[in-house]
């Protein structure tokens, strides 16, 4: 019964830490604008945002409170990426922060993966879900690829 008892309340205690996952906060980051990718936002409208065709989905583009907004309605969302200023040290402190286990990199990008992140893909037979480049004071931050042009 002790057994059963134990495993029960190890089994609580990692459910309940799932339900509050910590999402990294990007907010802070200087000139911040968000792309997020999605398969159809037909009938829903966001103030402050730019719609762009894109194949068969649309890119949306706003800025951090209302793709926040967006994460909460839309749930078709293929990528997102977050696009801010920021010098190299930036860029290397957020990779740092994100916690990014590098799969693929050098001093300006990587490809990699984040528990901050869900959703990932295959690259190279690796699970990756986080993708990052570096060019002339802009930081490129894709999950769980970049998507877009950069």
């Amino acid at each position: 019964m002790k057994k059963f008892i134990v495993f029960f309340l190890l089994c609580s205690f990692l459910f309940t830490a799932s339900l509050f996952k910590k999402e990294f906060d990007f907010s802070s980051y200087k000139n911040l604008q968000v792309q997020v990718f999605t398969s159809s936002a037909s009938g829903v409208n966001f103030d402050d945002a730019v719609y762009t065709k894109n194949g068969d989905g649309q890119i949306i583009s706003c800025n951090y409170e209302v793709y926040k907004k967006i994460t909460k309605t839309l749930n078709n969302i293929s990528g997102v990426t977050f696009i801010f200023s920021g010098n190299r040290e930036v860029f290397n402190e957020v990779v740092k922060k994100l916690k990014v286990k590098t799969i693929e990199g050098s001093a300006t990008d990587f490809v990699g993966y984040s528990n901050f992140f869900d959703s990932s893909v295959s690259y190279d037979g690796k699970k990756v879900n986080v993708q990052g480049y570096y060019n002339n004071g802009k930081i490129y931050i894709g999950t769980p690829l970049l998507l877009g042009s950069y």
